[in-house]
């Protein structure tokens, strides 16, 4: 999944760069102590480095892309956004 409004997610308007492995909008989980935490991507940093809105700094080596399914389970208010697409 992937949101087109994820700018909404920010605290500002971050520069960033590119990654052929994740865009800005995706929405992906991570796995922690707790169980998981799905977020949003804000901020590109290199290929495999990013920023995130729930858990901040990541790699693509901690995360995946969150399914409908675990998103509906973890942060539902995402689904409900009006401007989301598939990948």
């Amino acid at each position: 999944m992937n949101l087109t409004n994820f700018r909404r997610y920010a605290c500002f308007e971050y520069e960033s760069g590119e990654s052929s492995t994740h865009k800005l909008g995706d929405v992906v989980i991570k796995e922690n102590e707790d169980g998981f935490e799905i977020a949003v991507i804000i901020q590109i940093h290199a290929e495999n480095e990013f920023r995130t809105d729930m858990f901040g700094n990541a790699s693509s080596s901690e995360v995946r892309m969150a399914t409908d399914e675990e998103v509906n389970k973890y942060r539902p208010n995402l689904l409900r956004e009006v401007h989301c697409r598939k990948n």
